[in-house]
C-alpha cells in the first residue's frame, strides 16, 4: 500500500473555475506532484467524442501516468421516475466504454438517495447498480461505489448494496474525508476489504493522524486517517492512496505535502 496517486478533484478550481488548466494537463501535472496514478473526473470532459478521447489518451500516455477510475458524478440511479432513470443509467453505461478508450480501470458511481433512505430508494439503487455491474462485466471495466452522499453516507447501506449486487466487478472507492457523523469506523470496516481505490484527503499534520473537517453541508466530517490506514493494511489493500485534498500553496504543492505526511503515518503502523 505504497503506490500515490492524484484524486482529479484536487484541480478543481484551476479546471472548472479558474479555467487555468484542463484535464488535459491533469496527466502532466500529477506528474510534476510525483505520482504516475491519476483519477479523472467526468466533470472535466467538455465531451465524449473520438477526437477528444485521443487526445486525453494522448496526455496520458505523454505523461506516463496510468487512470485507475473516472468519477462520474451524473445520473441519479435511485431515481423514482422510471424514464429519468431508464436515461440516466444508458448515459451511465457510456462511461465504461470511455474508461476502456483511455485506459482507465474503472468508473465510480454515485448511489443517489435520500437521508434517510427509503426502502423504494434501497432497491431501485440495488437494481441500478446490479444492472451496471453487468455492464461492467460486459466491457471489463470495473464499477465502484463511494461514500459521497445519499444511501452511501449509511455504512449498513452499503455492506447491503454490496452485498445484494454480489458481482465481482463492483468494488469501493472509500474517501477518507467524507465518512460523517464518526461513522468512518464502521463505514471503512466495509469498505476496505473490497476497495479499488481510495481518496485521502488531509487537512492537517497531526501526530495522531486525526483529520478535522467539516463538510460543505456543515457536518462533522473528522476521522482518524492512521486508523484508516491501519484498516486498509490489515484487510490486504493493495491500490493506490489519491490524494483529493491538503493543507499546502497550491494544488501540486498540496499533494506532495499530504503524500509526505501519509507516508510517515505508513511508518507509523
Amino acid at each position: 500500500m505504497d503506490a500515490f496517486g492524484i484524486a482529479g478533484w484536487l484541480y478543481h478550481q484551476p479546471i472548472l473555475h479558474q479555467k487555468t488548466m484542463t484535464q488535459l494537463d491533469l496527466p502532466a501535472a500529477s506528474r510534476q506532484a510525483g505520482v504516475d496514478i491519476v483519477e479523472l473526473c467526468s466533470a472535466f470532459f467538455p465531451s465524449q467524442t473520438a477526437a477528444y478521447l485521443n487526445d486525453l489518451r494522448r496526455a496520458i500516455r505523454d505523461a506516463g501516468v496510468s487512470v485507475r477510475n473516472i468519477a462520474v458524478d451524473m445520473g441519479d440511479i435511485s431515481s423514482a421516475d422510471a424514464d429519468r432513470r431508464r436515461t440516466d443509467l444508458e448515459a451511465l453505461k457510456q462511461w465504461f466504454h470511455v474508461a476502456r478508450a483511455i485506459g482507465a480501470e474503472a468508473i465510480r458511481v454515485n448511489s443517489g438517495g435520500s437521508e434517510p433512505t427509503t426502502a423504494g430508494e434501497l432497491a431501485r439503487i440495488v437494481e441500478g447498480y446490479q444492472e451496471l455491474a453487468a455492464e461492467a462485466e460486459h466491457v471489463g471495466v470495473h464499477l465502484l461505489i463511494e461514500n459521497h452522499g445519499g444511501a452511501s453516507f449509511d455504512p449498513g447501506h452499503i455492506k447491503g448494496i454490496l452485498d445484494a449486487v454480489g458481482s465481482p466487478r463492483l468494488g469501493t472507492c472509500p474517501d477518507t474525508g467524507n465518512f460523517v457523523g464518526g461513522t468512518w469506523r464502521d463505514g471503512i470496516r466495509v469498505m476496505a476489504p473490497v476497495a479499488f481505490t481510495c481518496h485521502v484527503k488531509v487537512s492537517a499534520y497531526t501526530a495522531d493522524g486525526l483529520q478535522p473537517r467539516i463538510g460543505h453541508d456543515g457536518r462533522d466530517r473528522s476521522a482518524d486517517l492512521k486508523a484508516i490506514l491501519r484498516t486498509l493494511k490489515d484487510s490486504g489493500y493493495r491500490g493506490p492512496l489519491c490524494i483529493e485534498a491538503g493543507v499546502d500553496g497550491d494544488e501540486t504543492e498540496s499533494a506532495r505535502g499530504a503524500i509526505r505526511y501519509v507516508r510517515e503515518l505508513l511508518e507509523a503502523i
